[in-house]
């Protein structure tokens, strides 16, 4: 039995279609870069899972403004912060979760700043334990950086791409 040709053409070119459009994407944002391949979150307790997904507690989630890293930044529209939260690590310390609604903006002050943070793609942490940040930079989150300084000290063997704002960078290293 023999296909008309234009019913194998139109079999090429719905293959085609279907290839090109992406069908059966995993929802990663390829235009997004290496946050692309970051986790995200959509709220608050998705920030706090992606935290302790990583192996660092993050016990008695509250929004209080007297405890914790980033008090003030949170409610500077410059930042691009969206929520601030702050939770306690196994050994009581605290951890500051940030989720960030314009990670640009939030890259942009940081370069002012010449600072670092650590990331998902559209979360920040910051954790007072040395301990919980190394953990967390081990298992998929990254360090934003926009002191130009702290390229060179980046070891071979990590991860470096540009950031979303001139002056940054992303890496896999606990800087």
């Amino acid at each position: 039995m023999r296909l008309p040709k234009s019913l194998v053409a139109g079999a090429v070119a719905l293959t085609a279609l279907v290839t090109l459009t992406g069908c059966g994407d995993d929802g990663g944002d390829a235009a997004a870069g290496p946050l692309g391949g970051l986790p995200k979150a959509e709220t608050m307790a998705d920030v706090q899972k992606a935290v302790l997904d990583r192996g660092v507690a993050c016990d008695q989630l509250g929004k209080s403004e007297d405890a914790g890293y980033m008090e003030e930044e949170a409610n500077d529209p410059a930042w691009g912060i969206q929520e601030r939260a702050v939770c306690t690590d196994d050994a009581g310390r605290s951890v500051t979760l940030l989720l960030i609604g314009d990670m640009a903006k939030f890259q942009g002050t940081l370069a002012k700043k010449r600072s670092s943070f650590t990331i998902g793609q559209n979360f920040g942490v910051a954790a007072e334990s040395d301990y919980a940040g190394q953990s967390l930079m081990q298992n998929g989150l990254f360090t934003v950086s926009c002191d130009p300084d702290d390229r060179q000290d980046v070891p071979s063997g990590f991860e470096i791409h540009d950031g979303l704002v001139k002056g940054c960078f992303l890496t896999n290293y606990d800087l």
